[in-house]
């Protein structure tokens, strides 16, 4: 991510889109003679992806719990988070969190789908590729970023609540199973909305759409400082009836 400074501001910057070919990523560092010695590898882009129709990114949140994922397959390319295989195979599946990425590993889901994560998941398991220049985001915003090094332009997100709904209330479709505990929190999360907020200004010349019945307040004001008119909220109705269709 790209930031200047200015009158102690960081303004983000749009990004020119370029073809992912891989990256040179470090992978072991040392201290010799007092000098820090970093020990790089050139990482080849394997998934050599092609945008196909719509990006669907899907997140775990409880909005999208009453929704058939089946019906994405046929319109575009899907980008799931964590434990979404254990239901559904995406075309893509992210994973940041250590134990999920390992999880992911074992049982082979690789074998199914491309699988991303970070380039310390990527070396210790077995399958996973590299997030494409890495910016170091939660899962879901590491699933929208990919879709658009991929090329895509239309981008529609599904389960995406940005939110913890309280004690007692489902937070995620997986919470209290493996790799997730209890979640009995009520907050936004602003630090997701920040990293969803500054890819909006990075890609202005794509458009983000969220799929929500039931849109928190600050769904209305996803965009900060100038509005750049490139995101929208869609009942899930409309959005079968005219993005599906």
């Amino acid at each position: 991510m790209k930031t200047i400074n200015l009158n102690q501001r960081n303004v983000i910057e749009p990004i020119e889109w370029t073809q992912y070919n891989g990256e040179e990523v470090i992978v072991k560092t040392i201290i010799k003679g007092g000098k820090k010695i970093q020990e790089k590898q050139f990482y080849e882009d394997k998934v050599k992806a092609v945008p196909e129709g719509n990006a669907y990114i899907i997140g775990n949140g409880p909005s999208r719990k009453n929704f058939d994922l089946k019906k994405l397959q046929a319109s575009g390319q899907i980008y799931g988070c964590n434990a979404l295989y254990r239901d559904f195979i995406p075309t893509y599946l992210v994973s940041v969190d250590a134990k999920m990425s390992k999880e992911i590993s074992q049982n082979k889901v690789y074998e199914k789908c491309w699988c991303y994560a970070p380039s310390l998941e990527v070396n210790r398991n077995k399958g996973l590729v590299l997030i494409p220049n890495n910016p170091h985001y939660t899962s879901g915003n590491q699933a929208i970023w990919i879709s658009t090094v991929h090329g895509h332009k239309n981008i529609y997100m599904l389960g995406f609540d940005f939110r913890e709904y309280g004690k007692n209330q489902l937070n995620n479709i997986y919470q209290d199973t493996e790799n997730y505990g209890e979640r009995h929190s009520d907050v936004i999360f602003t630090e997701w909305l920040t990293q969803f907020r500054n890819m909006i200004k990075q890609r202005p010349y794509c458009n983000f759409t969220v799929v929500n019945d039931n849109p928190e307040e600050y769904m209305n004001h996803l965009q900060t400082g100038t509005d750049l008119k490139n995101t929208s909220v869609i009942d899930y109705k409309p959005f079968e009836s005219t993005v599906l269709n």
